[in-house]
């Protein structure tokens, strides 16, 4: 994982929040970190992305990512499941970021990761 990955967690986080969140809530502050922040039925969903001078490893931010996710009921086969997605763009949009987020302990998420190469 590098930069890249970094970079393609950020485009696919901010597709995914503009794309689903409720109207208006959608937020980004740049300082010594890069934070998105929206609210999604109701529940308020923020995650802390290392600024241009910071690093952190892609696997902590992958798996906070992971966390914050299914803290907001954005979690990868549960929600597809149930339908609570409101349309078939907002489903494809969160399989696509849980595809790139692969697998973890913790949910064992059925995706492998690696996608596109």
């Amino acid at each position: 994982m590098s930069t890249k990955d970094i970079n393609t967690l950020i485009k696919l986080t901010k597709k995914l929040g503009e794309s689903v969140c409720d109207a208006g809530t959608y937020e980004e502050h740049k300082s010594k970190f890069f934070v998105m922040k929206w609210i999604y039925k109701g529940n308020a969903f923020s995650h802390k992305f290392p600024g241009t001078n910071k690093t952190s490893t892609p696997n902590h931010q992958y798996s906070q990512m992971r966390k914050n996710l299914r803290a907001n009921g954005l979690g990868p086969s549960d929600e597809f499941a149930k339908g609570l997605m409101s349309s078939e763009e907002h489903k494809k949009l969160l399989e696509e970021l849980w595809l790139h987020l692969g697998t973890d302990d913790e949910g064992g998420t059925p995706y492998g990761g690696d996608v596109g190469n």
